[in-house]
Formats: C-alpha cells, structure tokens, sequence
C-alpha cells in the first residue's frame, strides 16, 4: 500500500509543479499584456485563483503525506517513547475524524458552489471547491495507511 500511495504523490508532486509554472507564466502574460499593450485578459485572475488553489491543496497533501507539513514538535520531542506513540495515535484519530468532516462538508460545499459561475467565465466555482474534499482524501489514506501500519507495528512487539 505504501508504495501505491508513494508513486501517486509523487505523481500528484509533478501535477502540482506544472501548477505552478501554469500559474507563474499566467500571471507574467498579465503583467505583459498591461505593461506593454495596455489590455488584460479578463479570464486569467479566474484561471489563476483555480489553479492557486488547486496547487496549495495538493500541495499540502503531498506534505502531509510525506511528513513534512508545518509541526510544533518542541513538546512532543521532549516526550518518552510511549507518550509520543499514544499521542500520534491521539493524533492521527483526531485527524481522521476531521478529514472525514472536511470531505463531507467539503462536497456539500462544491455542490452549492456549482450553480455560481466564475467573474469572467461560465464555469462554476465549484470546481475550486472540489479541491476540499479531493485533498482531504488523499490526506485521509495517507492518515488510514499510517494507523494500520502503526497497529501493525505495534503487534508485532
């Protein structure tokens, strides 16, 4: 499960790279098409805030699945070696039951968001919406992945 779970972020790494570069060179077409001829073009901020958002969801995905998202662990570090594993357990639980919250909000949420369109174009904002629950799933394996390969650690010793 683990290496399924490796390649697709990695793939979801690449995805999220070309976001950027998508998103870097929009806005370097905006910035030129004002400066020098004076004119923009109206879809690019609405096209730029769907790909913003896209790359920073999965984005955090990728770093929480590779255990590189934002920690305070200056407490946890100073922790026994029981008290560090009940607390992740404590943890990912918690986190689990929040994930599961964030995807079924997250989809109401799109689904609502699918009858208002964008400012310049007749696609719905829903789309950037669906970004919440996608990621949250992904989060949410990874989370899954992570307490059966704890369980199963811990049953071996």
């Amino acid at each position: 499960m683990r290496k399924i779970i490796d390649y697709t972020i990695k793939r979801i790494g690449l995805l999220v790279g070309v976001l950027f570069i998508t998103l870097f060179l929009l806005n370097i077409l905006n910035i030129s098409l004002r400066y020098f001829w004076g004119m923009s073009w109206l879809w690019i901020p609405d096209f730029s805030r769907l790909i913003f958002i896209w790359a920073v969801f999965l984005g955090a995905s990728i770093l929480y699945a590779r255990k590189e998202h934002l920690e305070m662990d200056f407490f946890i570090n100073k922790m026994n070696e029981s008290t560090r594993e009940k607390l992740s357990l404590f943890i990912d639980l918690g986190m689990t039951i929040f994930l599961v919250i964030l995807i079924f909000e997250g989809y109401k949420v799109s689904i609502i968001r699918m009858r208002i369109p964008f400012d310049m174009w007749d696609i719905p904002t829903g789309y950037a919406y669906a970004a919440v629950p996608v990621c949250s799933i992904i989060m949410l394996i990874t989370t899954i992945n992570k307490l059966i390969n704890d369980f199963i650690k811990r049953r071996r010793t």
